[in-house]
């Protein structure tokens, strides 16, 4: 058993440390999800060291990462925020979709256009009356001979609204039953006739935008599907566990950077003739805190190694995403304690943390989906 990284995973980590310290350090994301700004040169930065090439094979003009690889990359863009790990996770998620499902021709555009960061992925699957129950989606993609016919809403679509993006859309294209059965994938150009893209107005996560999208009569053409026609269930759950590790990864981070963040405000803060880090109450609840960040981590190392071995990890994979983003938002909570009315001024980071860290339990599969899957493991069926 060996918990160390390679001497490759580590420069990993060192670059992308250093990377966020000069391009998105946690005060310019602050400022980036204020402003709804897409900065251009965290796109461009990423691109320019190979970071959406690198979990494709090498012989398909990639990099050859794996999931360890993701999620240390991952855990040092979450130190930045949460949105700035997103921006990352979000575009590589549908690209690895579309690339293991995908034609030749959408395969090259992967290469082409995603490996190099010219243009963008988003995912469109909720809807206003399906969240975590996704197979009740009622978006339809009628068969019209040379093209599908689309009509309906996708909700919560991250980085929908951005320029240079095609939408990974999940519609049904046969009967509503069985329930997972008829779903498929297609790409969607946003600036189609017929497809509106709205700003959905949210408490963070303003750097990649959370958009509703309204289609209709969205014509597509047939070599935009992804995948087996009425399979794409199969299609989505195919990088799922994937997602979720690297997800956790970026939680990790924004974790233990808030800890960070806390840690030296406790150290410096003075109160009754000392530190306020050196009174026992606060003291031990951030030995506490430190104590279950790095219980999540190992949760989402071990999901990674274990996808990396090509081994089964759903259960590992609900348990890391359950226990880490549990822990962001009890980190920002606690960091908001500690640093008190510092905390409380939205000039602080801390601010813009706990702001960030409320959705960790919800997006990308809610806490008690989560825990429905654990318990389905363990021969518990919830429903």
């Amino acid at each position: 058993m060996d918990f160390a990284l390679t001497d490759e995973q580590q420069l990993l980590r060192e670059t992308a440390r250093q990377f966020v310290a000069k391009v998105c350090p946690a005060e310019k994301a602050k400022e980036w999800d204020e402003g709804s700004i897409v900065p251009p040169e965290l796109f461009s930065g990423m691109a320019d060291l190979g970071w959406f090439s690198l979990p494709f094979a090498v012989d398909e003009g990639g990099d050859g990462g794996g999931p360890v690889e993701l999620i240390v990359l991952a855990e040092e863009l979450g130190r930045a925020s949460f949105d700035v790990a997103m921006c990352y996770i979000g575009v590589l998620i549908p690209g690895i979709t579309v690339f293991r499902w995908g034609t030749e021709a959408q395969r090259d555009f992967i290469r082409a256009e995603v490996m190099t960061g010219r243009h963008r992925l988003a995912v469109g699957l909720s809807e206003p009356d399906s969240g975590s129950d996704a197979a009740a989606l009622r978006t339809t993609a009628e068969d019209a001979g040379d093209h599908f016919v689309v009509r309906g809403q996708k909700a919560w679509c991250t980085g929908a609204g951005l320029p240079g993006t095609t939408i990974a859309t999940y519609v049904r294209t046969g009967p509503r039953e069985p329930k997972h059965g008829g779903i498929s994938l297609l790409l969607i150009d946003p600036s189609s006739a017929g497809v509106e893209v709205r700003r959905t107005p949210t408490l963070a996560r303003h750097i990649l935008g959370t958009n509703e999208v309204f289609f209709g009569d969205v014509a597509v053409p047939k070599e935009n599907l992804v995948g087996p026609v009425d399979e794409g269930w199969k299609v989505m759950l195919s990088n799922i566990e994937l997602e979720k590790v690297i997800i956790t990864g970026g939680y990790l981070g924004a974790a233990q950077a808030t800890l960070d963040e806390m840690l030296e405000f406790a150290r410096t803060r003075q109160a009754f003739g000392r530190p306020v880090g050196t009174f026992q109450a606060i003291a031990h609840a951030i030995a506490d805190l430190q104590t279950e960040i790095d219980s999540a981590r190992l949760l989402a190392y071990r999901a990674a190694w274990l996808l990396a071995q090509g081994k089964p990890c759903s259960r590992e994979g609900s348990m890391a995403k359950l226990k880490g983003s549990e822990t962001y938002v009890a980190a920002a909570r606690l960091g908001m304690q500690v640093c008190a009315g510092h905390g409380f001024s939205t000039e602080s980071v801390m601010s813009f943390r706990y702001r960030e860290s409320i959705v960790a339990t919800i997006s990308g599969g809610t806490s008690q989906i989560q825990r429905n899957g654990i318990a389905r493991s363990m021969g518990l069926r919830t429903y």
